[in-house]
């Protein structure tokens, strides 16, 4: 676990980073500076292109995830990975570009009305879907290499630190609303061009064919580890692309924004979870290569109770504080109260049940993972289409919450039943009641202005959580975390030496 724990703390660096970044840039900029339909425009854009790359890696993200162990071998250019990969994404990209041409008339028709910018901006999809597709495929990749921060980096800080200052450079004028949104299209896109060079000058990529290397039994896998998934890669981008999707042609542009902007707090909760998972992909290909369940299992238990107890804090950390963030935002975003409830909650749900998809995923019931995802994107737009007509975009909030929990129960049951792997103990009854307590004596605090309220309510809410957790020693891990800081800094300051 050593190797999890060392890169989800250098992850969780430049994620809260830019955390940091992308809060002044959706709380304050974005609010104040923008109109909901560029901020809608923006989201849009992001939705569109993820899911076209998504379809357009025709399933290999999930052949190198679970079978690039058998072709790593850096001396002998990965027997050939490379060329393969690069002979997909190509194929693939044509494939969308052929879907693409057919399917901008309706694109274009279909926006005119409510969502006029998009239709003046949607060819921007081309360039924005192809480095998606890099991006994607090369972050992975380097994962699969043990280097699960670099794709946080550059994800989390460096493109919103682009953005940031694209947006002031718009206010400062020196940017026109279109040349704001090329520039955006820019940014978003840069990471793939970034993450490329960044492997070539480490000399990891070699495109030399080794076709040789592939023999039948194993052909045959790649093949069908790639068409189970496309659909699972497609069904993935669906699930959290779609709720845009939907709200711009149900309601417009403008309450694609506001929700947009709500969103992002709700998501706040998940980013520490990101980089854990993505290290804890490959240990997980490994063990399951050398049959090694008990590695897993461990991985399962320690990914559910730690990233609950980060879910929780920085939920109840969200929550304390949601009417001083709607006074943030402005009265235009009241309505994403709920929106930022549902979402949080969606995602502390997904955190508490750790690694379960990773592992299933990565296992021989594989197939098992698509029914599932299956399942989750019918819930999703079926829920999303009853529930946004009548809660309007809170209604897409729920719809997600609500899948969340169905779809981690289902893979919950599964490991269970085929692994006899159950993670959850007392300690997530213990860190519940912790978190119950330390909210209640929060909301017992008088009122008072925006921000002394933030940082006394923050702060007591703080104190009390981490205290009780560590005392409680909910964690073992985090333990041991808190006691090499301490460690490091006495020996660092030599505090307490003669």
């Amino acid at each position: 676990m050593g190797i999890i724990i060392k890169q989800s703390i250098k992850g969780a660096i430049w994620s809260y980073l830019g955390v940091g970044v992308g809060f002044v840039t959706t709380a304050y900029l974005y609010p104040n500076y923008l109109t909901p339909e560029i901020v809608g425009l923006f989201a849009l854009l992001l939705a569109w292109s993820n899911l076209f790359a998504s379809f357009s890696a025709l399933g290999f993200h999930g052949v190198t995830a679970r079978l690039f162990p058998r072709f790593r071998d850096k001396e002998n250019g990965h027997n050939g990975f490379l060329f393969i990969a690069l002979m997909v994404m190509l194929t693939g990209f044509v494939l969308f570009l052929i879907a693409f041409l057919f399917l901008r008339p309706w694109l274009v028709e279909s926006n005119l009305e409510k969502s006029a910018l998009f239709a003046n901006y949607v060819d921007l999809l081309v360039p924005l879907t192809f480095l998606a597709l890099v991006f994607a495929f090369l972050d992975g990749f380097t994962k699969m290499l043990y280097n699960a921060v670099l794709g946080a980096l550059l994800t989390e800080f460096v493109q919103r630190v682009l953005i940031l200052l694209l947006l002031l450079l718009y206010i400062f004028g020196w940017l026109t609303p279109n040349a704001l949104i090329l520039a955006y299209a820019g940014a978003i896109g840069l990471k793939g061009v970034f993450i490329f060079f960044y492997l070539l000058f480490r000399k990891e990529l070699d495109f030399r064919p080794q076709l040789s290397f592939v023999d039948q039994p194993l052909r045959r896998e790649m093949l069908s580890v790639a068409i189970f998934s496309i659909l699972s890669g497609v069904g993935f981008s669906v699930v959290f692309q779609i709720d845009k999707i939907i709200i711009n042609q149900v309601m417009g542009l403008s309450a694609t924004g506001v929700y947009t902007i709500a969103f992002y707090f709700g998501t706040l909760v998940v980013i520490p979870s990101r980089t854990l998972l993505r290290i804890s992909g490959t240990l997980i290909a490994d063990a399951f290569k050398n049959n090694n369940l008990k590695t897993i299992e461990e991985i399962y238990h320690k990914s559910c109770i730690n990233q609950f107890i980060i879910a929780a804090f920085l939920f109840g950390g969200i929550w304390i504080n949601i009417d001083n963030i709607l006074e943030i935002l402005g009265p235009d975003y009241a309505g994403g109260k709920w929106v930022i409830f549902f979402i949080g909650l969606g995602y502390v749900i997904d955190m508490a049940t750790g690694a379960n998809g990773t592992i299933i995923a990565l296992s021989k019931f594989y197939r098992m993972g698509l029914v599932f995802l299956l399942i989750l994107v019918v819930m999703v737009i079926v829920s999303m289409l009853l529930f946004i007509p009548l809660w309007g975009i809170s209604g897409a909030a729920a719809a997600i919450a609500l899948a969340f929990f169905i779809n981690n129960l289902m893979r919950f049951l599964f490991l269970k039943i085929k692994y006899g792997m159950q993670p959850f103990s007392l300690k997530f009854v213990f860190v519940s009641i912790i978190f119950l307590l330390a909210i209640s004596i929060t909301y017992l605090l008088p009122n008072m202005k925006l921000l002394p309220d933030i940082i006394c309510g923050s702060s007591i809410f703080s104190i009390l959580y981490l205290a009780l957790i560590y005392f409680s020693n909910a964690s073992e891990d985090l333990q041991n975390l808190v006691q090499s800081v301490v460690d490091y800094v006495l020996k660092k300051f030599n505090w307490f030496e003669d």
